[in-house]
């Protein structure tokens, strides 16, 4: 998380950058750090620049108290057997497991997009022949993919970029 923020100062550092404007995003355990960097804790707090919006692509969700500091959004496939999706739907809906869960109306809600039949690396052509790793599958999808960059482009344009472009 702390290379988050330095990566954070030093984009707004740039003339070309508009500090209001920069969002996290990451992928699998990036994911998680990604909405982690955004939860509200001492790091976030203590950070002089902010990030706007968080983007987490098949995060691990379970441990995330989930009191997001900005808007935040999911993207996760149902049959993913490495980051389950049903952890990541109690995140967005305010519970878990461990008892640690945000308080009703406290912090930005995060928004989830469940791909119903994508697995773990849903976005990844490489895994166009499904593999095995450390006894999970991973599957490109290019529906899935093709529909997450869609709501990617969607949620940022939403949160940190203005309204949408036109056709």
């Amino acid at each position: 998380m702390l290379d988050a923020y330095r990566a954070l100062n030093f984009l707004v550092g740039q003339s070309s950058v508009d500090p209001n404007r920069v969002a996290v995003v990451g992928f699998s355990q990036g994911a998680m750090l990604a909405l982690l960097s955004v939860e509200r804790g001492e790091i976030e707090r203590s950070a002089k620049e902010k990030f706007r919006a968080a983007v987490g692509f098949y995060p691990p969700c379970r441990g995330i108290k989930g009191e997001m500091t900005v808007p935040s959004l999911i993207l996760i496939g149902e049959l993913d057997d490495w980051t389950p999706a049903t952890e990541c739907r109690n995140l967005a809906e305010g519970r878990d497991d461990w008892g640690i869960s945000r308080e009703k109306n406290k912090g930005f809600p995060i928004e989830i997009i469940v791909y119903p039949d994508a697995y773990h690396g849903f976005d990844v052509p490489n895994f166009a022949t499904p593999v095995k790793v450390l006894g999970h599958h991973l599957e490109f999808n290019e529906a899935a993919r093709d529909q997450s960059v869609d709501a990617l482009r969607k949620f940022l344009y939403a949160t940190i970029g203005g309204k949408e472009k036109q056709p």
